[in-house]
């Protein structure tokens, strides 16, 4: 985040851009194993996202239902010691989809999952309002895989105000979720590898060193010595542009880069 505000100032950019961040809205999957999901039950309308972060999956006698994760509900523990019907237990007492999923592991074996139709049945008899099983999908995500940390949301972000706000900008160093249709300005990263140095030369010329074709000139000299002193072929060099927007400035009747 440091680096990309130290871009953004260079740029003197204070707009709304693009970043890297999205919600894996087709990520769902059970808790038990972690097993990819399969046929569903869903409710009318759902999934819906409808408050922006609806990351855990609720069961009722109409359907399936994605609801914030953090509101309390009763649930549905799946335990592979016993048989039969037996192997579902209802726990009456409300608590948070994570919480649900911590007290099924530590009693039982997990949260129940829904993955045919015989299943389905019995979950759904067990219920009669929203009940939470073992349905959850992931959280926003950066594009390049990465783990995903802590972001600073701007006040009552994401909220998915418009519908199918999947897809996240940066305004003000706080993220945003919108649309991924709408059109702004986006920030790219490069993984740098290898070593990268700043060197300072100082040319002594009759020519405009700024012309391009005579640093153009300077530049294949420099990076011929460069290979011949490091033995490797794989070398970048560029000029590095000052505040003013050009490579050499004369200093005491010397041309200099600092």
């Amino acid at each position: 985040m440091v680096r990309l505000q130290n871009e953004a100032q260079k740029l003197q950019f204070s707009s709304s851009a693009w970043i890297g961040l999205y919600n894996p809205i087709n990520s769902w999957r059970w808790s038990m194993g972690n097993e990819p999901l399969g046929t569903t039950w869903w409710y009318s309308g759902q999934p819906n996202n409808i408050v922006g972060h609806d990351e855990c999956g609720a069961i009722g006698p109409w359907g399936w239902n994605d609801l914030d994760c953090t509101s309390l509900h009763s649930f549905v523990c799946f335990d592979v010691s016993k048989t039969g019907n037996q192997r579902y237990i209802y726990i009456s007492t409300t608590m948070t989809w994570l919480a649900a999923q911590t007290y099924c592991r530590q009693h039982h074996t997990d949260l129940a999952s829904s993955r045919n139709a015989t299943e389905e049945s019995v979950i759904q008899g067990l219920t009669s309002g929203w009940t939470w099983f073992g349905l959850f999908r992931d959280y926003w995500k950066w594009t390049d895989q990465t783990n995903f940390s802590t972001i600073s949301w701007m006040s009552g972000k994401p909220d998915n105000a418009l519908k199918n706000e999947n897809c996240g900008y940066i305004n003000n160093s706080q993220a945003v979720d919108a649309q991924c249709s709408d059109i702004m300005p986006f920030f790219c990263y490069a993984e740098i590898t290898g070593q990268q140095q700043i060197l300072s030369v100082k040319v002594r010329s009759k020519e405009d060193v700024n012309d391009p074709a005579v640093m153009m000139a300077i530049l294949e000299q420099i990076k011929e010595k460069l290979k011949d002193l490091l033995r490797t072929q794989n070398i970048t060099v560029k000029w590095r542009k000052q505040p003013d927007g050009v490579v050499f400035n004369k200093l005491k009747g010397k041309n200099i880069l600092p």
